[in-house]
């Protein structure tokens, strides 16, 4: 199960790109995308242009409404999809995060006969 999610997640974020770069690929997206995600279109601009860093509770937002192409990878630094999304964390830090927290096994040592 973990293993499909973890595909399903790296081919969704394959193809991610910055917020700028989406509302400049086809004449209208930035007011539809202020449409759908309830903000105003001067405020998404400014988010875009990195004026004003974008908010936190838009980050889901702007990701569903553009399909996964503006991920909150992109928008966002490390440390905050971390603490505020950890399930964004790639796979291989959670399976590493995993081993580092299980105890280590416990070789089995050879028992000793006893001679009577």
């Amino acid at each position: 199960m973990r293993i499909a999610i973890a595909f399903l997640l790296a081919i969704r974020y394959s193809q991610a790109m910055d917020l700028k770069t989406y509302l400049s690929g086809k004449r209208g997206r930035l007011a539809a995308l202020a449409k759908a995600i309830n903000a105003h279109a001067p405020d998404l601009s400014r988010w875009a242009s990195g004026e004003r860093p974008v908010p936190i509770p838009f980050g889901r937002a702007i990701e569903d409404a553009t399909n996964g192409l503006v991920t909150r990878k992109e928008m966002f630094s490390q440390e905050v999809v971390e603490r505020v999304w950890p399930e964004l964390v790639d796979a291989v830090e959670k399976v590493q995060a995993i081993d580092d927290v299980q105890p280590k096994v416990a070789l089995s040592k050879k028992r000793k006969s006893k001679k009577a």
